[in-house]
């Protein structure tokens, strides 16, 4: 997940201060040229003003609990019916000063990070689009739910200084930290022997975190990583480069701990300059998504391919997309991508059709 906080690709990126929701703005710019809806409370954020949407977004306003508006019959599984491929919906709208993290967790809710000050706050929204702050880490970032409940969590710490760390919260909201020793902790996936690999978007290193804390350089060369996910059959690892002059999606064959193989990497997508790839995530036929941050879009491309391709535009007009997730649980549309924006107010729900991969 892309925190910008310095110059890179000859732009310049402002210092962002990711905030906690606000409650009774309306009408205000929402930080990427749309406009917040009215009433950017959660009880309201369902509903957002149509003359006021970021164009070709429609407003998610009775298509929470998945029957009437999305024409699925409740269960659980189904794909919804309400969106068309790559169509937006507003899901939330209230992060005054724009998220980051974002994943569904094992009790099947959807949770996003925010960050104000030093403070990072873990908030837990429900079908209905009803955020409550859950959790607090330091510079809380990018995360993975556990499966017996609660996430790894990244703590960013301040720009390229030795102190970041990588926390654990339990289903009860208590957050302990789990590892410290990396510069810069950005994105989290959870490897199967009970760790996690982390991400440093400012380094050339993925590191993985043993479940005893141990810190170790899991992968070293590979430029600027940021986002990664795991194959259906979790034999393959694809890794969004975030700040290079054309960065790449890169998939790596993985050992039987989960970690990626040296010399294995493969390009199999190139977006283009200044498009910093942040967030990732993967379908159950293996279609690797990508948020291109700057560009404000959408992309994937087929997770096989044994070269760079073309890839395939999924949505545009975005704001500034930073992490992706696959609806999970009632009241979720499996078969969507939702969306935060790292420099507006909204959480986005994009119609994909296809059902993402199952939690850990």
């Amino acid at each position: 997940m892309l925190f910008p906080r310095r110059a890179s690709l000859g732009v310049s990126l402002v210092v962002l201060a990711c905030g906690s929701p606000s409650g009774g703005d309306t009408g205000t710019s929402s930080g990427d040229g749309s406009s917040s809806s009215t009433g950017s409370d959660a009880s309201n954020s369902g509903t957002s003003d149509p003359g006021t949407s970021d164009p070709g977004t429609s407003d998610s306003s009775g298509a929470a609990d998945g029957s009437s508006s999305t024409g699925t019959t409740g269960d659980p599984d189904a794909c919804w019916t309400d969106l068309a491929f790559g169509e937006q919906e507003v899901f939330y709208d209230g992060f005054a000063d724009g998220s980051e993290g974002l994943a569904f967790g094992a009790d099947g809710k959807l949770y996003a990070t925010t960050i104000a000050g030093t403070d990072g706050t873990l908030w837990q929204l429900d079908a209905d689009a009803n955020a409550v702050d859950f959790a607090h880490v330091p510079y809380a970032l990018g995360l993975a739910p556990r499966p017996e409940g609660g996430f790894v969590v990244a703590s960013i710490g301040v720009n390229m200084q030795p102190d970041g760390a990588v926390y654990r919260v339990d289903a009860d909201g208590t957050a302990t930290q789990w590892a410290t020793g990396i510069d810069s902790p950005n994105f989290v996936a959870l490897t199967p022997d009970g760790g996690a690999l982390v991400s440093d978007d400012f380094d050339t290193r993925i590191f993985h975190v043993a479940a005893d804390g141990t810190v170790t350089v899991a992968l070293d060369m590979i430029e600027s990583p940021n986002g990664m996910a795991y194959s259906p059959d979790g034999s393959q690892l694809y890794v969004a480069t975030t700040f290079a002059d054309d960065p790449p999606i890169t998939r790596f064959e993985v050992d039987a701990q989960g970690l990626p193989v040296a010399g294995t990497g493969v390009e199999i997508l190139r977006i283009g300059p200044v498009s910093t790839p942040d967030g990732i995530a993967v379908d159950e036929a293996n279609m690797v998504y990508v948020a291109a941050n700057l560009k404000g879009e959408i992309w994937r491309v087929d997770g096989g391919s044994t070269e760079v391709v073309p890839g395939e535009l999924v949505s545009d007009g975005l704001g500034s997309p930073a992490s992706l997730a696959f609806g999970h649980g009632a009241g979720f549309d499996p078969c969507s991508i939702y969306v935060t924006q790292l420099f507006g107010a909204r959480i986005l729900r994009v119609g994909i059709g296809t059902r993402g991969l199952p939690l850990p």
